[in-house]
């Protein structure tokens, strides 16, 4: 840590976030399918359905979420860069959505005994899609998550 990433003496110190996106805390069940290699080389490189990728779908939930993938906590051993068909319910004030996202692990770490999870795993999102349920018209998840802090 550099004397850069903290503000000067007297103030209150902060770390810097180096995210390009803020994270969502938000815990929302997940549903999702690891692709096999074939599976997720169509979805990268063709249209992406993902209703008909759901066989044998496992479940998790999500610890947080933003714009670029979700944290999420499974009891399946995922391995890196394995792809995943992602479907969930997200519902923030005043609007739902079902989103269904092709995204690929990027991180994997184990959960302390005590958690009702084994895993944690990080995804990436590749591709996105979802319906907005309320307006009954399509929407980008970045919008979604785009909330914009109120000042006072």
């Amino acid at each position: 840590m550099n004397d850069r990433e903290y503000a000067s003496e007297g103030e209150i110190l902060l770390r810097n976030e180096k995210r390009e996106y803020p994270r969502l805390s938000m815990k929302v069940k997940v549903r999702y399918n690891v692709l096999a290699g074939e599976d997720a080389e169509k979805a990268l490189t063709r249209h992406y359905a993902p209703e008909e990728l759901m066989d044998g779908h496992r479940e998790g939930e999500t610890v947080d979420v933003s714009r670029a993938g979700i944290l999420m906590n499974t009891n399946e051993e995922i391995r890196m860069k394995s792809f995943l068909n992602v479907l969930m319910y997200i519902t923030v004030p005043g609007i739902s959505c079902n989103v269904k996202a092709l995204a690929e692990v990027v991180r994997r770490e184990m959960n302390p005994e005590t958690e009702a999870y084994a895993y944690k795993i990080g995804l990436k999102f590749h591709k996105i899609l979802h319906h907005n349920l309320k307006q009954y018209k399509y929407a980008e998840l970045q919008d979604l998550l785009n909330i914009k802090e109120i000042s006072l």
